[in-house]
């Protein structure tokens, strides 16, 4: 067993003294109302400060131009109540709390912002955006302004720090970057002419809070694209914030439209910033914070013992498992619900939309989400091992109910089993076998290899039926399309399908590409063809970004706009840029084109129980992320 001797132990940082060296990240997580704080938010960070030695709130915002709603403020004195009552929170569960304050600058989205977006040149951060205003220098003035007054609001709700967000492209960043600073004024150019507006910021700040308030910085020690911050400059320009009044640094890396991108996904390493953490390390005399994919407490308490980094950034398995730290120091590791690093909590957010986790139903909700006692204990038959079915399982067992769960498969996953096949999300499976562990522990009963049917039902005479039966392959209707050559993802992914070295996927969403990315990585020539103008529209961005760079350095050719029409021997007949042509040099045509539900049983059986639920993709093929909220919603209702 590993000894995390420093990662649990106490530190002091200036005044403060936290129970542990673990860090909660600011984390948006848009239950704001009207910018203020919300029971919701509330909820939220109580349910997350138990274990961690410090929380760091999401970014309150400092101009009320640059964001919407939802989104947490920290601009006008009106906000400070609301404030006040989240330290209180996160104190009265023992952790030390400090706010992000943040601008987001030409990364601001026109959804939200009522003006347009603002930056140190006018440069958009990627050609579809929208062209930034240039600051003046008198806005650049004002703008400092708004962040000392913002820290001073803070201190006055009683936060034991701020965070000056200087990272990931925002307007602090942008003018420490020489890929979107061109400013020629004494705001832009070397070095010290591109930290200068960070560096009043902070001096500005420190006198607006005093000199014993703490106050951190979020910096890049890579912007991740060509001609951007790297650590060389960091090393630089970390000593003078320090020097302005800096008592924290905290590593981070990437911008918006950067390879890797800001929040690393499943396809990157554990513990991806650690070395520019370590690289900076010997340039400051100022205890670093480092984040990115350290979930692994083994890594985290090497990346301390090894002096690369003094405290550690664990965010999204705390936004999966909000009791993370607590299970990890009484050595429950089983019990925590994986992370999978999907990035769903993080990405492709509407602004009306506030975070949600595959993994975790409650997220943003945890005062609803309770699990009590049902008034009635009922006995509930569960048809489908998959993650609907293994979720409604758990919480109706810890609910009371007695719960059984008949699966045709010899091993519960469903489809989650499929999903963990392509590269890199091998660690998928963790979440199916964790649903699976944590409902046997409340007493689910399984039975595995055994479909249930009408005669399953009318044998055993449950109160309740949750049919979860998934879905199946979608296979249209063309001519050629029964040839053995032809066999669908699910078959190939499910190693049931044997594909030579030449093959065409039908389909250009996440199922068809990442089956691309299967069989590519084995060395295979693969083209993939799609219908629509885009592709991957069912993945969110960062994770389509990264999937989208492996395909191509794996030699994948991805064509749009094409429609097959035919099977024939060795490939298909298609109509691509208006012409009908045969392309036939291929092994195999893999069908990648969607699912149907699979409702057989619930049509069996209908009006023969008293209380019967469809869920998942039997009810309507959708992603994990639905199935496991319905999983829970049914349960909670029983």
């Amino acid at each position: 067993m590993v000894d995390f001797t420093l990662l649990f132990s106490p530190v002091q940082i200036k005044g403060l003294r936290l129970r542990n060296r673990i860090v909660y990240p600011a984390v948006v997580t848009r239950l704001a109302a009207d910018h203020a704080v919300t029971p919701a938010i509330l909820g939220f960070y109580a349910a997350r400060s138990g274990g961690a030695g410090l929380i760091i709130v999401e970014p309150g915002m400092v101009d009320v131009r640059s964001c919407g709603p939802l989104l947490l403020g920290t601009y006008d004195d009106r906000l400070v109540a609301g404030l006040r009552q989240l330290v209180e929170t996160v104190h009265a569960a023992g952790a030390r709390v400090g706010i992000q304050l943040n601008h987001v600058g030409r990364q601001g989205d026109r959804r939200e912002c009522s003006l347009p977006v603002i930056a140190p040149s006018p440069l958009p951060w990627s050609p579809e955006q929208e062209t930034p205003v240039e600051l003046s220098r008198q806005e650049i003035k004002a703008m400092v302004d708004k962040f000392a007054g913002a820290a001073a609001r803070a201190a006055m709700a009683g936060f034991d720090m701020v965070e000056i967000h200087g990272a990931n492209g925002y307007l602090i960043s942008e003018f420490l970057s020489p890929h979107s600073n061109k400013r020629n004024d004494d705001y832009g150019g070397g070095i010290s002419g591109r930290a200068k507006f960070a560096v009043e910021v902070v001096r500005q700040t420190r006198e607006a809070v005093g000199p014993d308030f703490l106050i951190s910085f979020r910096i890049n020690g890579s912007d991740n694209v060509p001609g951007g911050l790297n650590i060389d400059d960091v090393r630089l320009i970390a000593p003078m914030l320090i020097a302005a009044g800096v008592d924290v640094i905290s590593v981070s890396a990437g911008v918006f439209g950067s390879y890797p991108t800001i929040v690393p996904p499943f396809d990157m390493p554990s513990g991806c910033n650690v070395p520019l953490a370590a690289g900076l390390k010997s340039a400051v005399s100022a205890p670093l914070i480092v984040a990115g994919r350290l979930a692994d407490l083994r890594l985290a308490e090497e990346t301390l013992q090894t002096g690369k980094a003094d405290l550690i950034a664990i965010g999204r398995p705390l936004v999966a498992d909000p009791e993370f730290v607590e299970k990890a120091q009484r050595g429950q590791f089983t019990r925590i619900r994986p992370c999978i690093c999907c990035n769903r909590c993080v990405d492709n957010i509407m602004p009306t939309e506030t975070r949600i986790c595959t993994v975790n139903p409650s997220v943003g909700k945890e005062k609803e989400s309770e699990i009590r006692q049902a008034p009635q204990s009922k006995k509930v038959l569960i048809a489908g091992g998959g993650l609907a079915g293994l979720e409604a399982a758990r919480v109706a067992a810890k609910r009371g109910h007695r719960v059984t769960v008949y699966e045709k498969e010899e091993q519960a996953g469903g489809q989650w089993i499929l999903a963990s096949v392509p590269p890199h999300k091998a660690h998928f499976i963790e979440f199916a076998e964790w649903l699976v562990h944590e409902a046997a522990d409340a007493g689910v009963k399984f039975e595995l290899g055994k479909p249930a049917t009408g005669e399953t039902v009318e044998k055993e005479k449950p109160d309740v039926v949750i049919v979860a039966t998934g879905a199946s392959p979608s296979v249209p209707a063309l001519p050629g399309v029964a040839l053995p050559c032809v066999a669908t993802a699910w078959a190939v992914l499910a190693g049931k399908a044997r594909v030579g070295q030449r093959a065409l996927i039908v389909g250009g969403n996440a199922l068809g590409l990442e089956t691309a990315d299967f069989l590519a990585s084995q060395g295979k020539s693969i083209i993939v063809v799609e219908q629509q103008g885009r592709i991957a529209v069912d993945m969110i961005s960062t994770v389509r970004s990264h999937l989208l760079h492996r395909l191509t350095e794996l030699g994948v050719k991805i064509h749009r706009r094409v429609q097959v029409s035919e099977v024939i021997p060795h490939g298909v007949v298609v109509t691509a840029n208006g012409k009908r042509e045969s392309w036939d040099d291929f092994d195999n045509v893999v069908l990648a084109v969607g699912a149907a539900p699979e409702r057989k049983l619930a049509a069996d059986i209908e009006g023969k129980v008293k209380e019967l639920y469809i869920i998942g993709d039997a009810q309507k093929p959708r992603n994990a992320e639905y199935a496991i909220r319905e999983g829970s919603q049914i349960a909670m209702g029983i």
